[in-house]
């Protein structure tokens, strides 16, 4: 979502710090992932605001990518240019999706009501796949 290494060190950092906080404040937090994903999320959407005020959130396509081969390097620069043109709550739900979360945890992180995520999900994974198409890979 971020696209700079160190913008996203210091928001883990200050996600990690608040939830240490908040655990030796007494506060009990049912669900950590849940939370921890949520967390990092706003922090994230807070980073992307600030930034918008310098520079347009098209720039922040490109991510630092591996060497890899040339056509796995393409492919994972297509998904990253696909993911950059979905919403953030859109792009949240793809990543989410990506590392096997169920629906309620995806709600959970996302603050979506649970019985929309499947809807939403699905909307997001056809923008996705619109997206990649229009570069000229398939989803599936």
């Amino acid at each position: 979502m971020i696209g700079d290494g160190d913008a996203v060190s210091d928001i883990l950092q200050d996600v990690f710090i608040d939830y240490f906080n908040k655990m030796n404040n007494g506060n009990e937090i049912r669900q950590p992932k849940s939370w921890l994903y949520r967390a990092t999320f706003n922090k994230c959407i807070d980073t992307i605001r600030k930034q918008k005020r310098f520079q347009n959130i098209e720039t922040l396509k490109e991510f630092a990518v591996e060497q890899e081969s040339s056509e796995k390097h393409d492919l994972k620069n297509a998904v990253t240019i696909a993911l950059s043109k979905l919403k953030p709550r859109d792009r949240m739900l793809a990543v989410l999706y990506s590392e096997g979360l169920s629906y309620k945890e995806m709600a959970e992180a996302t603050g979506i009501r649970s019985v929309s995520i499947g809807k939403l999900l699905s909307r997001t994974l056809e923008k996705l796949e619109m997206n990649l198409k229009d570069q000229g890979y398939e989803l599936y």
